[in-house]
């Protein structure tokens, strides 16, 4: 379900507005690239990081905004499908975050589901996981 031009070029923009937003420590800006519908999801790489609806979305970001002094992303092969008025998207993503003079980086998986709702594309389930510990070629951290 190969998707548009139109559409890759419109997930790839909130990429961009989604990684500026971060780095700025924008929340409304963050917040405001999700629907806001009380199904809306996002899981993190944390344990307790698993929101649902908007208002546990907007606390979760605020926590990850208020816990770093810098957050930097960068996203690699980016996959764009859809149909309809549904995207999904999966990405390579690295966070570089400075906290109290440390720098921390955290190599992860982004899944993104995104509705088109009045001609504005806005995700609606985000999912960022960081890879086991496993050998290369082993399906199990054994």
């Amino acid at each position: 379900m190969k998707a548009t031009k139109e559409i890759v070029d419109s997930v790839h923009t909130i990429l961009k507005i989604y990684k500026r937003a971060y780095f700025e420590k924008d929340l409304d800006g963050i917040v405001n690239l999700f629907v806001q519908d009380p199904d809306l999801v996002a899981i993190g790489a944390g344990r307790d990081e698993w929101v649902k609806g908007p208002e546990e979305l907007k606390n979760g970001f605020k926590r990850d905004l208020a816990q770093a002094d810098e957050i930097n992303m960068d996203f690699e092969d980016v996959n764009v499908s859809a149909s309809g008025n549904v995207a999904w998207t999966s990405a390579r993503m690295a966070m570089h975050i400075l906290i109290k003079g440390e720098k921390i980086a955290m190599f992860g998986r982004l899944s993104l589901v995104l509705e088109e709702k009045e001609d504005n594309w806005l995700i609606s389930h985000l999912h960022f996981s960081i890879p086991d510990e496993q050998e290369e070629g082993q399906s199990y951290p054994v």
